[in-house]
């Protein structure tokens, strides 16, 4: 029988892996997102401490979290993690080499426009190739690897004969707005806090917070998906709007001991892969 902690460290691959995906496709680093999960360990931390009425130390919050002293010093200091240190920030090469492209004399013709490359140099003596772009912007990388990813995020478009043009000088590849983020965020964290919150021992019993989920055995078809989205906005809106009118005659002003509360809605559809890598883990 697993262990709770190897138990859990499964379930958190799964649960990342949705927050990889995302973080994959709009560019952040293995480094970034380390660094801002070294930042929620201190910060939970912290609060720990502080809620049995002890003042947090580098010291305390290293004994409880396994991060050398030195990094939380730096971590307390860091202004809740909205920086990163000089590691962290380092150029990352799909940048670097866009940036090469759209300024370096070698790659840019009259008034400072790109010039399309070639792939690979039509002489030895040649500078004017994809190949010795990557080699000059992003050294020991893969040119062809990062080609691809050019390719797929529309930062780079094919014109023929095997010669490349940049259309985008920036690599953004999925823009997302602030407000858009934070509320991902807000879902995914409130999500999150409830179901926690229902695995405490003081939860036991139906003590914890309203959980629902309704789900199918064998799958729908895809008509039958489309149907049911239908469905659940109509049904849900009228159910949304009938707690927010609850809510709103009691969502007021008052004496300083309120509490924010509120349900949210969401329709998911299941990654079987992401399914089968769970089982298999939690079964070993």
């Amino acid at each position: 029988m697993q262990s709770v902690k190897t138990s859990l460290l499964a379930a958190f691959r799964y649960l990342l892996k949705p927050l990889v995906r995302l973080a994959v496709k709009n560019s952040v680093s293995f480094p970034e997102f380390s660094e801002s999960l070294k930042q929620a360990y201190v910060d939970v931390a912290i609060a720990q401490i502080r809620a049995v009425g002890n003042d947090p130390s580098d010291e305390g919050i290293s004994l409880m979290t396994s991060i050398d002293r030195s990094e939380i010093l730096r971590l307390m200091g860091s202004n809740d993690g909205s920086e990163f240190s000089s590691s962290v920030q380092r150029e990352l090469p799909i940048p670097a080499l866009l940036t090469a492209w759209h300024t370096g004399a070698t790659y840019t013709g009259p008034y400072g426009v790109c010039l399309d490359l070639k792939f690979d140099p039509t002489d030895k003596k040649s500078g004017d190739s994809f190949i010795r772009l990557a080699a000059e912007a992003c050294p020991g990388i893969s040119p062809a690897i990062l080609l691809d990813e050019l390719l797929r995020t529309g930062s780079v478009q094919s014109v023929g004969n095997n010669y490349y043009r940049p259309i985008k000088r920036s690599y953004v590849p999925d823009p997302l707005s602030v407000q858009s983020i934070l509320l991902f965020a807000q879902v995914v964290h409130n999500v999150c806090e409830s179901a926690e919150r229902n695995l405490r021992a003081e939860s036991a019993g139906g003590k914890g917070l309203m959980q629902r989920i309704v789900f199918t055995n064998h799958g729908v078809t895809a008509k039958d998906l489309q149907d049911f989205d239908g469905y659940i906005r109509s049904r849900g809106q009228i159910f949304a709007d009938d707690i927010d009118n609850w809510l709103s005659d009691r969502d007021r002003e008052g004496d300083g001991n309120r509490i924010n509360t509120g349900v949210g809605f969401y329709q998911y559809i299941v990654n079987d892969e992401d399914e089968i890598a769970l089982s298999k883990k939690l079964q070993n």
